[in-house]
């Protein structure tokens, strides 16, 4: 196959997998917006088709999306914060679909959990100072106190996949009503009048 940009759009699902599996991808020179098409297409299918997807593809399909994210962040299609966003929002909806195994990375609520630590631009402690005066924040500030606020908002989506006999997961799900109580609702909150 030729690594013309809308033949592999146009391939279904399970040949799109192979495609990006295979050493084809190493052979195109796609921009940043391609890369990111096929990123959302691919992100739809799996919306859409998930519940069609066995638990022998999942681990395909996984790998799959992962090379898919990490080709669209190398040609500047995304940048680290929103695929750590995208993959966290992918995780819930391939959850509803299949359910968690800790033995594929899309299905393991604890492998999303920890690509969200290390993703988190903010830490809570430094949030929850900010927080309530995030208007008077210097610009990077503001900025990384909104990512990061970002990113908890998407991971909150795995909320009812946790085991709550999982310590990782207890810890992870009162980091999460720590923001929600103590930073996103000043973000949440109407500017003053003036």
């Amino acid at each position: 196959m030729t690594a013309d940009w809308k033949q592999v759009t146009r391939l279904d699902r399970s040949s799109l997998v192979t495609w990006l599996l295979s050493s084809k991808p190493d052979h195109v020179h796609w921009t940043g917006n391609e890369w990111l098409g096929l990123l959302q297409l691919f992100t739809m299918r799996l919306t859409q088709e998930g519940a069609e997807v066995s638990f022998a593809e999942w681990p395909s399909h996984s790998n799959a999306y992962d090379v898919l994210l990490r080709r669209t962040q190398h040609a500047n299609g995304i940048d680290a914060h929103e695929a750590a966003v995208r993959r966290l929002l992918l995780t819930s909806i391939a959850l509803s679909h299949a359910g968690p195994t800790r033995e594929v990375a899309l299905l393991d609520p604890g492998h999303a959990i920890a690509a969200f630590r290390a993703s988190l631009p903010m830490p809570t402690e430094v949030a929850v100072r900010v927080a309530p005066q995030w208007r008077e924040l210097a610009p990077d500030d503001l900025r990384r106190l909104f990512r990061a606020a970002g990113l908890v908002t998407a991971a909150g989506a795995l909320k009812p996949y946790l085991d709550t006999s999982d310590p990782g997961s207890r810890g992870f799900a009162a980091d999460l009503a720590v923001w929600e109580c103590d930073v996103l609702v000043h973000l949440r909150s109407a500017p003053p009048s003036s």
